[in-house]
């Protein structure tokens, strides 16, 4: 069985070998914070017997939320993708499509209301959307113009009638930004920017029908570098965004979030000469610029970020420890700086990978931990 790959993952692989193997048990349990007061949450389904994984999730209201990521059942078996729902009292694994053989991941979801909600992601080469209308998940029909890989990492959705995914698609022997849209009829492929020799989208956010955001990464001449690129209503275009000093390798921005024309939100990771640190920017109308962020343990990540006001964001991922063990991040943006707060890591080794909130005092968080055994889905909720 193959083994998928998805920007927010390439740099937990390079920074692996370089600390031990051993684990130390991380603390659980709760947290507290201004603004927010326990993380806490019941426990959803884990279907697989080998590995489960949440990967993105979407919030409509505090009783009804959905998460998506993929499962594996058996050892050597196909990786299908999994939904789960959360109805204010438990969480419940829902049905949805696993049509290839092999691979079947959902990396992103996202809803204009109850009875529209998207999630995408791979299924084969392919790219993958299915469509939650209200009763059942239905696969969608999607563009796949790369001949060796398709895969969708995000998306977001203004209106019934509009809506966006990203990700990237093979291109020669590299990589080009995969950018489709939904206008309530179908899904089509929409022209991006795709400088150097690889270009992947792995976030999206859409404010309105005439303004969205999309980031990832690109290779330069002089190394990879941040890529930022804005629809404006007619056309995708690259926005100058900023790289930090001290990068010497790998970076890549794996989320965005927006609440205005003035306010977005990018995260994600960069590599220097001695660690991987986080990397967090902001836009304020005119210019994207960097802004200082926590970096704990010996390599920090993020890889999801959620805001629902100027003054409130949350960004979460994982950091590796020195011993090589696992931990979750959890960050919130207060209107003036970002702070680490506690979270809970109920196995040595948990990780976050998605955010969403409704308001400064209902945020949701998804991912998966290990204990001795296989992975187990990881769902906390502060309120």
């Amino acid at each position: 069985m193959s083994v998928q790959w998805r920007p927010r993952h390439v740099f937990r692989a390079l920074a692996a070998p370089l600390v031990t193997a051993a684990l130390v048990a991380a603390p659980g349990a709760t947290a507290s914070a201004a603004g927010c007061q326990i993380w806490t949450g019941v426990p959803p389904p884990s279907p697989g017997g080998i590995e489960n994984v949440l990967e993105g999730v979407t919030a409509l209201s505090p009783c009804n939320v959905w998460t998506v990521g993929n499962y594996t059942d058996v050892a050597d078996g196909p990786v299908l993708s999994l939904a789960e729902h959360w109805n204010g009292t438990a969480w419940k694994v829902v049905d949805t499509p696993s049509p290839d053989t092999d691979r079947n991941f959902l990396s992103g979801i996202a809803g204009s209301s109850a009875s529209d909600i998207w999630a995408v992601g791979e299924t084969g080469s392919n790219s993958f959307i299915v469509h939650w209308a209200g009763t059942k998940w239905t696969q969608a029909t999607s563009p796949s113009p790369g001949s060796n890989f398709n895969d969708l990492n995000g998306v977001d959705a203004v209106s019934a009638t509009d809506a966006w995914a990203v990700g990237q698609f093979s291109a020669g022997s590299g990589a080009m930004p995969l950018v489709l849209h939904w206008d309530g009829t179908r899904w089509a492929q929409k022209a991006a920017p795709g400088p150097g020799s690889n270009s992947v989208l792995a976030g999206v956010a859409a404010t309105s029908a005439s303004s969205a955001w999309a980031v990832g990464s690109f290779s330069a001449s002089s190394g990879p570098k941040t890529l930022i690129e804005h629809w404006n209503g007619t056309k995708w275009a690259r926005v100058p965004s900023p790289n930090p000093a001290g990068q010497v390798s790998e970076i890549g921005l794996n989320a965005v979030a927006a609440t205005s024309a003035s306010n977005a939100w990018a995260v994600g990771t960069y590599a220097t000469a001695t660690k991987d640190k986080t990397l967090i920017e902001h836009w304020n109308g005119h210019t994207w610029k960097l802004v200082p962020s926590p970096n704990p343990g010996a390599f920090s990540f993020l890889d999801s970020v959620a805001a629902t006001s100027a003054s409130n964001a949350w960004a979460v991922g994982v950091q590796i420890t020195s011993t090589g063990g696992e931990k979750t991040i959890i960050m919130r943006w207060n209107g003036s700086t970002w702070k680490q707060i506690p979270s809970p890591n109920p196995g040595p080794v948990s990780e976050l990978a998605g955010v969403a909130a409704t308001s400064a005092t209902s945020v949701w968080a998804v991912g998966d931990f290990k204990n001795g055994g296989p992975s187990q889905v990881l769902a906390t909720h502060c309120c």
